[in-house]
């Protein structure tokens, strides 16, 4: 059993755990025996046909992948049903909490499902799908959501603007005010900076990035100097940033025998300046579409379109970059690798390829390499050009929800722990009916089997300071089986506790 320190530092490690308090060891016999069921986790694709479908698989044992009963499942629009054109690396789908949303290219608009987190299977949320009220083109339609889930954006190519809106509670959405929000170029790949502040926007004819602050009501912004140009042979087509948000890196699609990737770092207004050395090229390698971070910032993918590699590369703290021994590996029977998701461990990286299927690797974080899954490529079952994936669940521990506590008060709770990615890490806490709850940061977790214990400071409603620690029980096959517990003290030694059964909602734990 071990504890992690979350922090921003390159590489992690674990210390030995210190001893709880016996109110804590006893919640955490409850917990343990309430179940000992095993994790599920899943892999999404915009399969980008007509009529528009998503296929679901679930993750088996060494990664590979099996349909999910009921898989593909109907968008409600349609996509475009072919190859568009030699770059093509749109994110077409993205993930928050229990909500997918996917982009309908050839009807332009955006379909949201919830995912039943024990099957994987989908449905359509309220009023799906969404007009983008804006212009998409055979490059798809960019997805990006904020880190705390209220705001979605969707990057249209034609029309060179950006779509905005807030997410409401039972996943549907609802157009912020100004949008959509004008690009000044053709949009490709878009993202959210993990501390929730910026949008970058990947702009392939200018080979640029603009990058936009975000209000607290969703609208964008421009910030001053942008867009930025990254300096390749070809345009840049995707954007990822470090988990800090101080480092931004630029896949550039070119029609050259390298791969090229721009780096920059982030000022607090958002404005880039390319870092030494950028942009950084790599041989052999052919039209470098996506590129993505794996969770530990460790390394950065990419996936070359016309030479059917993935180019692995070592990340410095400066944001440099370094070839790892073996690269680029090849795709393992795919062709025109694009889209590209890690899962929420970052051991397994998954690729969605032009030819309608799926490749799967394992990532050894010892050296970067990569290792075909038994099984590649995996089948979708769908007929179009894909173009993006993601994976569920997102993070290695979090959950949102209502839990019926034991002493008869309803409590709601969202949760993220994630070890890499401190910013996006956190807890909160409400007893609606007490006015009683929390909020605080997350500095430590520990996971046995499907519990995890999460500990760090906080604050009451009130602003009254406060130490917590909080134990779930995740993904048990049934509602109620799950459990949510939490407990805080004050400096004054006021003490509060409660834990219960989840009435709806979900808790995932992965070690």
């Amino acid at each position: 059993m071990s504890t992690t320190y979350l922090g921003h530092e390159r590489r992690f490690s674990t210390v030995k755990v210190r001893a709880g308090a016996a109110l804590l060891v006893f919640l955490w016999f409850v917990l343990v025996t309430a179940s000992g069921q095993a994790q599920s986790s899943f892999v999404y694709t915009n399969n980008n046909e007509i009529p528009n479908t998503v296929t679901a698989f679930s993750v088996g044992f060494g990664g590979t992948l099996m349909m999910v009963p009921g898989s593909p499942f109907m968008t409600g629009g349609d996509g475009f049903g072919f190859e568009a054109a030699s770059n093509t690396a749109a994110a077409t789908m993205t993930m928050r909490k229990r909500f997918l949303y996917v982009s309908n290219t050839g009807t332009n608009n955006i379909s949201g499902f919830s995912i039943d987190t024990t099957t994987g299977a989908l449905t359509l949320v309220p009023g799906s799908p969404f007009a983008t009220r804006g212009l998409g083109s055979l490059f798809g339609i960019s997805l990006a959501v904020t880190p705390n889930g209220k705001f979605l954006y969707a990057g249209n190519a034609v029309s060179s603007d950006i779509s905005a809106f807030s997410v409401g509670s039972n996943g549907a959405l609802t157009p912020v005010a100004g949008s959509p929000f004008v690009a000044g170029d053709s949009v490709e790949g878009i993202k959210v900076s993990p501390n929730g502040r910026f949008l970058g926007v990947a702009l392939p004819l200018s080979d640029s990035v603009a990058m936009f602050s975000i209000g607290s009501n969703g609208a964008l912004a421009s910030v001053p100097g942008s867009p930025f140009h990254q300096g390749g042979s070809g345009g840049a087509a995707y954007v990822d940033m470090s988990c800090n948000s101080k480092l931004l890196f630029a896949a550039l699609g070119n029609a050259g025998p390298d791969t090229q990737v721009g780096v920059s770092t982030i000022a607090s207004s958002g404005a880039l300046s390319p870092i030494a050395g950028s942009p950084f090229t790599f041989v052999p390698g052919a039209n470098s579409s996506v590129g993505i971070l794996s969770p530990n910032n460790q390394w950065l993918f990419v996936s070359n379109q016309d030479s059917s590699t993935i180019t692995s590369l070592d990340v410095e703290s400066n944001g440099s970059l370094a070839q790892v021994s073996g690269s680029p590996f090849s795709n393992s029977g795919g062709i025109g690798p694009n889209g590209m998701a890690t899962n929420a461990q970052g051991t397994l990286l998954y690729v969605a390829n032009g030819d309608n299927t799926v490749t799967g690797f394992s990532i050894d974080n010892s050296n970067g390499s990569l290792s075909p899954v038994l099984g590649n490529p995996f089948v979708t079952g769908g007929a179009g050009f894909l173009t993006s994936l993601t994976t569920f669940p997102a993070k290695r521990v979090e959950g949102e929800g209502d839990e019926n506590g034991d002493d008869g008060h309803k409590g709601h709770f969202r949760f993220e722990a994630e070890r890499e990615c401190k910013a996006s890490s956190g807890v909160e806490f409400e007893e609606r009916d007490t006015g009683k709850g929390m909020k605080g940061s997350v500095d430590t977790y520990t996971v046995v089997g499907n519990t995890a214990t999460i500990t760090g400071a906080g604050t009451l409603l009130d602003g009254t300071p406060v130490t917590y620690t909080a134990v779930a029980l995740g993904n048990a096959p049934i509602i109620g089986a799950n459990r949510f517990a939490i407990t805080w003290i004050t400096a004054t030694g006021s003490v509060f506790q409660t834990s219960g059964a989840l009435i709806d909602g979900y808790i995932a734990v992965h070690p």
